[in-house]
């Protein structure tokens, strides 16, 4: 049984601890509970789902205060407005703007503050914040206006892309396609006389090279035995040196002939005068095939000229007003070739 001293004791130490545990609430919380704050307005025209009464606010990254209120605006239904309270003296400027963020992946929100300059004017308490635009809200607006602009891209071509304009462009291929096959036909039935042709071009290039060298190569020789000459002509000139020149001279107008022979000219003749027969007779061959394959090669041109045709108006009509591309026009109706 308890007695009445237990009794007392009891009490005695429950309200001992109750006087402990209030002292230890007013020295923690009374300082943020009983402060001095700053009562702002913030007016928002976007949705701000996501932010709680007791929300943080921040100014640069650093925790000033607290949401305090959320509301309509009850004159303009389309505006929110918040209130907020900051710690004393929290310096807010005329050009401080308040942006909303969201806190990790959670997608709550809180009011960032930010921007503000130190030779602005200070908002006095009570005043009203004006309303910034976050990073997420830009890509928000721009991701709506490219999904806009990518449907109107889909829907011009598939506008392109119709059953109107598919045999023109069916059409378009069929022709190219039939003219690829001429030419790559003609090529192949006249591909050993190609070859030969460029056989015999590439022999006489090379002949003509050798050539060519021979007589850099004598040039360079004859300025070289110029030079010598010089050389010596400033020396003493006795008959000797002057007999030695002459020879030297003479040996050099030798071997000049010797070079610019009749046989090796006559030989470089000789290669060029089988070169223009094998030409002309790869001529008359081309003239040949030409000739029985002439009314293919004529529809051929005939298609690729309609094709062309048909390429020019489009682009001209995009070079002309580019914006066919992203808005639907009203077109006349075109009878296929």
């Amino acid at each position: 049984m308890i007695t009445r001293a237990q009794r007392v004791r009891l009490g005695v130490f429950v309200l001992v601890a109750l006087a402990l545990l209030l002292g230890l609430l007013v020295s923690v919380l009374g300082s943020t509970l009983f402060a001095d704050r700053d009562s702002y307005e913030i007016r928002y025209d976007i949705s701000v789902s996501g932010l709680e009464i007791g929300a943080p606010v921040k100014f640069n990254g650093v925790r000033v205060g607290r949401v305090e209120r959320i509301w309509i605006d009850p004159h303009q239904v389309s505006r929110t407005m918040v209130a907020i309270s900051l710690q004393a003296k929290t310096p807010v400027k005329e050009n401080t703007r308040a942006i909303l963020n969201i806190q990790g992946i959670t997608g709550l929100k809180f009011i960032e503050l930010v921007g503000g300059t130190s030779d602005a004017t200070t908002l006095p308490t009570g005043s009203t914040i004006k309303a910034g635009e976050s990073l997420v809200d830009k890509l928000t607006g721009q991701a709506e206006q490219l999904v806009l602009k990518a449907e109107m891209m889909i829907n011009q071509i598939n506008e392109l892309t119709g059953p109107d304009n598919q045999g023109l462009f069916k059409d378009a291929l069929e022709r190219a396609g039939s003219l690829m096959v001429t030419v790559e036909r003609t090529v192949r039935d006249n591909e050993t006389g190609l070859k030969t042709l460029v056989e015999n071009l590439n022999k006489a290039t090379e002949r003509l090279t050798a050539t060519l060298d021979e007589f850099r190569l004598t040039a360079r020789e004859a300025r070289e035995a110029v030079a010598g000459v010089r050389r010596k002509a400033e020396g003493v000139l006795d008959s000797t040196r002057v007999a030695a020149l002459l020879d030297d001279g003479r040996g050099l107008m030798a071997d000049l002939r010797k070079r610019a022979s009749p046989a090796e000219l006559g030989q470089v003749i000789e290669s060029l005068n089988t070169l223009s027969k094998r030409t002309d007779g790869l001529v008359e061959k081309l003239d040949l095939i030409v000739s029985r394959s002439r009314e293919d090669l004529r529809d051929s041109l005939r298609y690729l000229a309609q094709a062309t045709e048909n390429l020019r108006d489009f682009s001209r009509l995009i070079r002309e007003d580019p914006s066919r591309l992203l808005r639907s026009t009203d077109r006349a109706e075109r009878a296929l070739p």
